[in-house]
């Protein structure tokens, strides 16, 4: 344990922080490099004057750190952010403060990446340890000197004195040690705007997550569900990542606290990955892309299940990678959805990019390739409610689908015999209102029962597949079609005489007989039009339309009969005759 490790005598503790003071300053040159505090800056990025030095062994105590053959091998740190990826070394950070002024100045250092395992820090002055801290997220909450989601170290500089800070960083994840002193005040203002963009964003997971049930109540489709889970999962991962869960529920257990983080990251890609074969409907537009995701999902649950028995450091490499595959399965599913014309790929496509940006200014800051401000330190969060909202506006494109399912035929895509009762009244009132005729066709195919007795329902389904695509070619005037139940269809023409209807429905009757596709079928067509018969409901224009659909079956069956009030007249081949 590291606190049993550095228990020296006092004595030991001042010679060595006094050698620390005398000939480690002059070891390197960024230890020759103070921070002057008085010069009142209230903000003061620590990463350009760190030394480093890297202790592969992770056995080194503070005494051997201070001692004068190691305090000369501090090199400057690379770079513009303490950042050392996944290292099982131990990693020693320095720099010096100066108060120049008669008067004390106190200073919070705060180190903002609250998954770093062990953390501590020595503050040295006139070759004595003034302060120390040992603290982390695998220990108590409670030994933290500040109760805040990340590590704040309070710092007192007497007037007109040096004073010298050491950090040793260790960790079964990444190391980054993001070292930051403020005034106080400053800090406060600065963790007040970081409430408010942590606030907004679990605010925004809590509504969505709440919206998201609703609509699954009502819809009950499976998509609605996997995000619910995805965001509930997510959304407790980001609590964990932040340090909020830690802080307010698993303060006294921090193993506790790791396992679940772990366990949640890996339940939010299982989500993930299944909302996106829902949504965007992989199992049919990309099936070997589906089979693949199935089979990634696999390993996140296996990995899921092992994770509590092996420590973080064993696993990483593997959920990192799973992480990876994970990112660019999720962007092969949306582009491959896309290119299928699948209207919720686009937005879906849009809430990755975004969410993917975000990271990606995150993960730059990390490695001091972009500054940090607010928008690059919180681009993970920003990314996300991004990512959510953009979601939802897929979700809401998935709510149209499903409405327009429920008003569509499965089989022949026309409009089934719900839209068709909602539809005919309002197109009725509608030609009433303006004087306008409606035409209403009734389309039977001749002995249907036959097809599926002699060539079976499979061959029988594709029958009605090939008289709904014509019928839907047929009409050159605005118009609606339905599938009215079993083989029977229904074609409303809006401002329609019946003359126009009449060819028209020639044209259909005479397209159906001349395909030569086996099996070959006719049609019957009954017509009926308000401009010929006096309706004052549509059940009486269904009833016109259906007597002359009788008539045309009673006549041989593959002909248009039109009814009239003065007289019923039937098309046969393209020629008028008598009924």
């Amino acid at each position: 344990m590291l606190s049993l490790r550095d228990e020296k005598p006092a004595w030991r503790w001042r010679w060595a922080a006094c050698l620390f003071v005398l000939f480690g300053a002059s070891g390197s040159s960024s230890a020759n490099v103070l921070f002057e505090l008085a010069d009142g800056d209230p903000i003061i990025n620590v990463a350009p004057q760190l030394s480093v030095l890297e202790d592969p062994t992770d056995s080194l105590g503070v005494n051997d750190v201070l001692s004068p053959a190691l305090a000369g091998r501090f090199v400057p740190l690379a770079g513009n952010a303490a950042s050392f990826g996944f290292s099982t070394s131990a990693w020693w950070l320095r720099f010096d403060l100066r108060n120049s002024s008669s008067e004390p100045i106190t200073r919070v250092l705060r180190q903002n990446y609250p998954m770093l395992d062990r953390i501590e820090v020595w503050v040295i002055a006139d070759g004595q340890v003034t302060q120390h801290w040992l603290t982390g997220d695998r220990l108590p909450f409670s030994t933290r000197p500040i109760e805040h989601r990340d590590f704040l170290f309070p710092l007192t500089i007497p007037a007109n004195s040096h004073y010298s800070v050491l950090v040793r960083a260790a960790s079964g994840g990444p190391i980054n040690v993001p070292l930051t002193l403020y005034q106080p005040f400053a800090l406060i203002t600065q963790v007040a705007t970081e409430q408010l963009a942590l606030g907004a964003l679990f605010g925004s997971i809590l509504l969505l997550a709440s919206i998201v049930l609703v609509l699954f109540v009502f819809v009950r489709d499976a998509s609605f569900l996997y995000y619910l889970f995805y965001l509930l999962t997510y959304g407790s991962y980001m609590a964990a990542f932040n340090g909020i869960a830690y802080q307010y529920v698993m303060s006294d257990s921090p193993e506790l606290a790791s396992a679940i983080h772990v366990m949640l990251l890996l339940a939010a890609l299982f989500f993930l990955l299944q909302f996106a074969k829902s949504i965007l409907h992989i199992g049919r537009v990309a099936p070997k892309v589906g089979k693949f995701t199935a089979y990634i999902q696999l390993m996140v649950v296996a990995v899921l299940v092992a994770s509590p028995f092996f420590d973080y450091s064993v696993i990483v490499l593997p959920i990192s990678g799973l992480i990876v595959v994970t990112m660019l399965l999720v962007m092969a599913m949306g582009i491959a959805s896309h290119r299928a014309g699948q209207p919720t790929a686009r937005f879906f496509l849009l809430a990755w990019s975004a969410f993917l940006i975000g990271v990606l200014a995150y993960m730059l800051k990390s490695f001091g390739l972009l500054p940090h401000n607010l928008l690059t330190q919180y681009g993970f969060q920003i990314g996300t409610i991004f990512e959510f909202v953009l979601l939802s506006l897929a979700l809401g494109v998935r709510v149209q689908e499903i409405k327009q399912q429920s008003r569509t035929d499965s089989l022949t895509g026309l409009g089934n015999r719900a839209s068709l009762d909602e539809l005919v009244s309002q197109q009725f009132a509608s030609c009433a209102a303006a004087n306008a005729p409606l035409s209403l066709l009734i389309v039977d195919i001749d002995l249907f029962k036959q097809v599926n007795d002699v060539h079976g329902h499979a061959l029988g389904d594709r029958v009605l597949q090939r008289v709904a695509a014509s019928i839907r070619r047929a009409p050159r005037q605005p118009s609606q079609a339905f599938r009215y139940g079993g083989e029977e269809f229904v074609i409303l023409l809006p401002r329609t005489a019946l003359e126009v209807a009449s060819e028209l429905a020639e044209r259909l009757r005479a397209e159906i007989e001349g395909d030569d596709r086996e099996p070959r079928v006719t049609i019957s067509i009954g017509l009926a039009c308000t401009s010929t018969r006096q309706c004052t409901t549509t059940r009486d224009l269904f009833r016109a339309a259906d007597e002359a659909l009788y008539a045309a079956k009673r006549g041989g069956r593959n002909r248009v009969v039109a009814d009239d009030a003065r007289d019923r007249r039937e098309l046969v081949s393209g020629g008028m005759v008598t009924a």
